[in-house]
């Protein structure tokens, strides 16, 4: 199956990353140790970071090869020629001799065939040697950017839509995973498999919803130090529900806290601000009991902050009938068929956005952006467009990237970007720069952190990659 002559140039590229990880070991050291274990501990920072990232680099390299071996080892064990090298040396198949080899787990060594497999090239039954089933995949795999682990979920997603998925889609999915895979990790490819697999395979969808609201649930117990415990799962639309309530009274709580420990003109001794000090964890479930309290006594409504259910379709989808739609804050996709029901449910209001009706510039007017302008940004950032996080649109807050007071930046759509509370501080406290380029946002690092000040490509949402959607939002009464 492997092509020998590529044996070298990949053997070279292994030899120069670690070749790479002794000089960036050496550099990182900012004094002399006696001890082995001592090098760590002294290396500075920066030295200590491009160590790590070094050898990760290595790493991803060293999987590569493992893949290609346990590909061509899979090969030698088919039996055609009569030969079977797994069962000459006592194992029934190959992935339990390079389990054996490796001293790993089955499960493991199943994983290297079968990317070894997807990415080495290929012989036709003339002889002729063909491209990687996965050309994408195995040019990121052998160049070390993306590990073993991603690029099994990269492959098992595409082998699932590729009877059903359109040849030219599939490609670009797979091109755009594979892009994605540095910045978002193992983690957030899951989340981008589920938005795509909806994509190319619309039919599946109402079937899997069907099968999560089977298997929603919900225990209560009291245990023996008299705690009273809940345990549930519940099926995506009626799971957003449930969080963007409690997510919408966590948030009321945080904001109190936080407008209290704001300095006050007027603050006398004896009035200070108290910080909130319950985990979140215990905020949520001061929610749930504020949404009992709620339910068997309305009298004492608790304040909700924008309970709002942000549902995002395509509109002529919609209309046909056919396709697929996401939750804010929800990974798994839902049927049309569903969102329909939605829009027509009692306590749900939807509204289009997007269509021209609602201003999406407001220049120096006003300076918070308005809920349309932030379903707008949804669309193109996804949620929190710093790099690699997958915070949902719901946890994030519109940030001016030409600052508002700094820079008299305008409200604008073509001047926000979405980020998270944690990542918003850092680009004020840290001195990172935002630029937007053709719908897509990067990030430059101050000087401090790269010297070089190298632009991370942000993240962006699933959809914009193949054809732009229409938002739908429904807003779940109080």
């Amino acid at each position: 199956m492997t092509n020998s002559s590529t044996a070298p140039a990949a053997l070279a590229a292994f030899s120069a990353a670690a070749s790479a990880v002794e000089a960036v070991w050496q550099g990182a050291l900012t004094r002399a140790s006696s001890q082995p274990e001592g090098d760590v501990r002294a290396m500075s920072d920066d030295g200590l970071v491009r160590v790590a990232a070094t050898i990760a680099g290595l790493s991803r390299l060293a999987e590569s090869l493992q893949a290609r071996v346990a590909a061509e080892l899979d090969d030698r064990c088919s039996g055609i020629a009569g030969d079977d090298l797994a069962k000459a040396r006592g194992f029934t198949t190959p992935e339990r001799l390079i389990a054996h080899l490796t001293a790993g787990r089955y499960v493991e060594a199943a994983r290297l065939v079968a990317v070894g497999r997807a990415t080495a090239t290929r012989s036709s039954f003339t002889a002729e040697l063909l491209p990687p089933k996965r050309p994408s995949l195995a040019r990121a795999l052998h160049a070390g950017v993306v590990g073993i682990e991603a690029a099994d979920v990269i492959r098992r997603f595409l082998d699932r839509v590729e009877v059903r998925a359109d040849p030219e889609e599939l490609a670009a999915s797979e091109a755009f995973l594979v892009e994605r895979a540095p910045v978002v990790g193992v983690d957030g490819l899951g989340l981008l498999v589920k938005r795509l697999e909806a994509r190319l395979d619309p039919d599946g969808v109402k079937p899997r919803e069907d099968e999560l609201r089977a298997r929603r649930g919900l225990r209560i117990w009291q245990d023996r130090a008299g705690m009273v415990n809940v345990r549930g799962a519940f099926d995506p639309v009626n799971g957003a529900l449930v969080k963007s309530a409690i997510d919408a009274l966590v948030s009321a709580e945080l904001h109190r806290a936080r407008d209290a420990r704001a300095p006050r003109p007027a603050e006398t001794e004896g009035d200070q601000a108290t910080s909130e000090t319950r985990t979140v964890a215990q905020l949520n479930a001061d929610a749930l009991t504020d949404l009992a309290r709620h339910a068997l006594g309305c009298s004492n409504v608790p304040t909700l902050r924008s309970v709002t259910v942000v549902v995002r379709a395509d509109a002529e989808a919609l209309a046909a009938g056919r396709g697929a739609a996401s939750i804010d804050g929800i990974e798994q996709p839902v049927s049309l068929e569903t969102v329909r029901e939605l829009i027509s449910s009692a306590g749900i209001s939807p509204m289009l956005i997007g269509r021209g009706e609602l201003p999406l510039k407001l220049g120096r007017s006003a300076r918070l952006f308005t809920p349309a302008q932030k379903v707008a940004l949804a669309e193109r950032d996804g949620g929190c467009a710093w790099p690699g996080c997958m915070r949902p649109p719901s946890q994030t807050e519109a940030h001016h990237i030409a600052w508002w007071n700094r820079d008299s930046g305008p409200t604008d759509l073509d001047n926000g970007i979405l980020l998270c509370s944690h990542h918003h501080h850092r680009v004020h406290d840290d001195g990172w720069i935002i630029r937007v380029r053709d719908g897509r946002s990067w990030f430059v690092p101050p000087a401090h952190l790269d010297p070089e000040q190298r632009p991370r490509p942000g993240n962006r949402a699933v959809v914009p990659v193949f054809s732009r959607r229409r938002p739908l939002r429904a807003s779940a009464a109080a």
